[in-house]
């Protein structure tokens, strides 16, 4: 695979990570409504809580990774770091 086509596969990456927090943060987002529409007694909520935590470590995991194919595609910097751009 040349540097282009690792770049490029890098790049689908990102953007399906992208598509796949979308959805993932209006559930999340939902979920949090419900909770505050749940009183504190109800059994529900303690379910819906685990399901709101487990929603967030997704979206975390899915941040880090995008976080890695950022770094891994050299478009976007590094902290501390200048960009390496590939060369075309």
């Amino acid at each position: 695979m040349t540097e282009a086509e690792t770049i490029e596969l890098v790049m689908q990456i990102r953007r399906s990570l992208h598509d796949l927090s979308q959805p993932l943060a209006a559930v999340t987002g939902l979920i949090d409504l419900l909770l505050l529409d749940i009183e504190e007694y109800d059994p529900r909520r303690k379910e819906i809580q685990v399901v709101s935590e487990q929603l967030e470590k997704v979206l975390q995991i899915i941040s880090e990774i995008q976080q890695m194919a950022r770094e891994a595609s050299g478009l976007t910097p590094i902290i501390g770091k200048p960009a390496v751009h590939p060369e075309p």
